[in-house]
C-alpha cells in the first residue's frame, strides 16, 4: 500500500526542495514516476524550487482511468496543486509525453501558470487534413523503426500491447500508462496552442530518435514566443547536468536569482553518482525524454 499522499481522485504525489521555493509542477514522460525527471532534493533546494511531481494515471501508485480528452488532463494538474496548497503561478515542466497535459493547464488556468519549459516534447498528430498538428508522415520522421511500431499497435490493438508490456515490465510496471499516453498522444488535442500564455522554453535533443527534433519545431512554431534549447542526446551526463539548467532557467523566469555557469555545475555535482531514475539519492533520470531509453 502506498504511503505517498493523495489527491481527493488518487493521484500520488511528491513534494521537494525548498519549503519555500518558487514552485513547480513537473509531469514526467513514457515511461516515469513521481521520481523521476528531477534533480536531486539537495539540487533544488540550491535553486531554492518547491517541485511537485506525481504519478500520472496508470503509473506507481495512481490507478490507471480510462481513456480522456486532452483538456481534460488538466484537472490532474490542478488537484495535485491543490493538495500540495500551492496557489500562486507556478512553472510548469513537462517531459515528452506529458506536453499535452502540461498545454492543456496552462490554457485552462492561465492565472496559475508563470512560465513553462517542455524537454524533448511531443507534438499533437494531426487525425484528418487540415486539423491542428502534424500530418502523419510529418510526426513519424527521425523516429525510429521500434517507436513507430509501438505507437502503431497502441491505436490497433492497446489491449494487446498493455497486456505483452504487462509480461515484460510486471503488473506494477506502468503498463497501463504507458499505452495510454501512447494513444493520447496521437488523438486531436483540441488545444489552441497560440493562446497559451506566459513564457515557454523548449529543450530537444538534436539527435533523438524517440522524441524527434521535428515534434520540438512544430511546437516552437505554434507556441507564441517560444525559446528553443538544443543539445545532444549523446552528451556527457545530459539528464544531469541539462535537467539542473533546465530547472534554474525555469526559476529564473518565475523570479529566482540568474546562476552563474560555475554556480550551476556546482549544482550539477550534487546529482552526479545519484540514485538515478526512481532511486533514492536523486529524482536525477529524465524518464522519457530519453535518458531512460523510454
Amino acid at each position: 500500500m502506498s504511503t505517498a499522499p493523495l489527491t481527493s481522485t488518487g493521484l500520488a504525489y511528491r513534494v521537494q526542495g525548498d519549503p519555500d521555493g518558487f514552485p513547480v509542477i513537473a509531469l514526467h514522460g513514457t515511461p516515469g514516476s513521481r521520481f523521476s525527471g528531477t534533480p536531486s532534493r539537495d539540487a533544488l533546494h540550491a535553486l531554492g524550487l518547491r517541485v511537485v511531481t506525481y504519478d500520472r494515471p496508470g503509473y506507481g501508485d495512481t490507478p490507471p482511468v480510462e481513456d480522456r480528452s486532452v483538456r481534460a488532463l488538466a484537472a490532474d494538474l490542478e488537484q495535485v496543486l491543490d493538495a500540495a496548497g500551492i496557489e500562486g503561478p507556478v512553472g510548469v515542466l513537462a517531459g515528452s509525453s506529458g506536453t499535452a497535459s502540461a498545454l492543456a493547464f496552462a490554457l485552462a488556468h492561465p492565472g496559475r501558470v508563470g512560465a513553462i519549459a517542455l524537454v524533448w516534447p511531443i507534438a499533437p498528430r494531426a487525425d484528418e487534413p487540415g486539423s491542428p498538428g502534424m500530418g502523419e508522415r510529418e510526426w513519424v520522421v527521425g523516429m525510429e523503426e521500434q517507436q513507430r511500431a509501438i505507437h502503431a499497435l497502441a491505436l490497433q490493438n492497446p489491449v494487446f500491447m498493455r497486456e505483452q508490456l504487462e509480461v515484460h515490465l510486471g503488473p506494477e510496471g506502468g503498463a497501463a500508462g504507458i499505452v495510454t499516453d501512447m494513444v493520447q498522444v496521437q488523438e486531436p488535442w483540441d488545444l489552441d496552442l497560440a493562446a497559451v500564455a506566459g513564457p515557454v522554453d523548449i529543450w530537444w535533443g538534436t539527435d533523438s530518435a524517440v522524441s524527434p527534433a521535428g515534434h520540438a519545431v512544430w511546437l516552437s512554431d505554434h507556441l507564441t514566443g517560444a525559446q528553443v534549447t538544443e543539445h545532444r542526446q549523446e552528451e556527457h551526463n545530459w539528464h544531469v547536468r541539462r535537467l539542473v539548467d533546465v530547472f534554474a532557467l525555469l526559476g529564473e523566469r518565475l523570479g529566482a536569482t540568474p546562476r552563474s555557469a560555475e554556480e550551476l555545475a556546482a549544482v550539477a555535482a550534487m546529482d552526479v553518482g545519484g540514485g538515478g531514475c526512481g532511486g533514492p539519492g536523486a529524482g536525477g533520470c529524465a524518464c522519457g525524454s530519453g535518458g531512460c531509453g523510454a
